[in-house]
């Protein structure tokens, strides 16, 4: 069921960058709700969830309404235009390759709005559907910066695959997608998120995962695990209970103890950094820094390096204050107005605790990073 409808906001404007995962500033989606219904997505969490029955009384007999009623913004691509257009330049999120969009092509639309405006994209996409647009893509990279990360749980589509992604297209033409675009000089990896506990976490499937995005020009690997809120966790329980039942118990642990959530996560973590480091592949994203103005971009690069300490930390169950307190100082640096550099020169680590959120222990990392682009000119 669709239903077009004209709104008064499309683009997304974040606090803070996406530091460490996704590097985005800006998101929007001409389009509420999507069609592939992956059991497991956390946007039919109520704070997310663009469907609520007093406004679409419609919902009401569907099964799933987030993936059985889409919403179409008639004025997307305008209203794009105006509210990107004075925005600082910075990295945007973008997706909804759905099969609506074969009829409207607003995807296509933003992407020229992008194009004409140098914005730098990051597209997190299962559909090969973008293909068609790869003409605008090409343009895009010339101008700023493109990169295309493939959403995948698994390597090949089988009897397990179909219960949680029920009517995403399958891997093999993610991958196929992702050598063309490879083979096309645009920047592609995939988004391993989320690994399933118990399902797809095994070696077979990670080590799959990885190796088929190495053999099709992948260029990263981002993992992620499960968040599972109120209405998500019934709704994907329905699946899972199709899948094994017997995995609802463990489950049911699982998300009761923080302790015994962060270990599996840790464990999954590992596996993938052990099948990154034996492909030679990066496990996350570098971040793009060329569109900011010449005189922030080594704050923009600072901030890098504090951001992926924090997400590392996270991502290894570290120290939670140690992770904040390097999360903090990216924030505050990726936010300073004046050049760091220029700030260190000047008054050395001590200039450098001055900025809100950087102790003299940060500092000194901060100053190795700054010595070490100063040595190279």
């Amino acid at each position: 069921m669709y239903k077009e409808y004209r709104t008064k906001h499309i683009l997304n404007v974040h606090k803070h960058s996406d530091g460490g995962w996704f590097w985005t500033k800006y998101s929007a989606s001409p389009y509420l709700g999507c069609e592939y219904g992956c059991t497991y997505c956390y946007c039919r969490e109520d704070k997310y969830d663009p469907h609520k029955s007093e406004r679409d009384p419609e919902i009401l007999g569907l099964e799933d309404p987030f993936s059985q009623y889409i919403k179409i913004k008639e004025n997307a691509p305008e209203l794009f235009r105006k509210a990107i257009l004075n925005k600082p330049k910075d990295l945007i999120y973008l997706d909804s390759y759905q099969p609506i969009e074969n009829k409207y092509g607003y995807c296509r639309k933003i992407l020229g709005i992008c194009r004409d405006l140098e914005i730098p994209i990051f597209i997190n996409e299962k559909s090969p559907l973008l293909l068609k647009d790869l003409d605008i893509l090409k343009e895009i990279k010339k101008r700023s910066y493109v990169n295309v990360g493939w959403s995948l749980i698994s390597s090949e589509k089988d009897e397990t695959f179909s219960i949680f992604e029920p009517n995403s297209p399958n891997p093999e033409s993610r991958f196929e997608a992702m050598k063309l675009l490879s083979d096309n000089g645009i920047l592609s990896g995939t988004v391993f998120m989320p690994i399933l506990p118990y399902i797809y976490d095994s070696d077979k499937n990670i080590e799959h995962v990885i190796k088929n995005t190495v053999l099709n020009g992948g260029k990263y690997i981002l993992d992620g695990g499960l968040t599972l809120n109120g209405y998500c966790k019934s709704f994907f329980y329905n699946y899972l209970d199709k899948y094994d039942s017997s995995l609802i118990e463990k489950y049911e642990r699982l998300f009761s103890s923080n302790l015994l959530y962060s270990q599996i996560n840790i464990k999954i973590h590992k596996t993938v950094l052990k099948y990154c480091d034996k492909y030679n592949i990066q496990n996350y994203i570098t971040r793009p820094i060329n569109h900011f103005p010449e005189n922030i971009q080594i704050n923009k690069k600072v901030a890098e390096n504090l951001f992926l300490k924090a997400r590392d930390i996270q991502l290894e169950g570290g120290d939670k204050y140690k992770e904040w307190a390097y999360r903090k100082a990216a924030w505050e640096i990726d936010e300073f107005r004046d050049n760091i550099l220029d700030l260190y020169k000047k008054e050395g680590c001590k200039g450098l605790t001055r900025i809100k959120g950087v102790g003299s222990a940060i500092s000194l990392e901060i100053e190795k990073i700054l010595r070490f682009n100063i040595d190279k000119g």
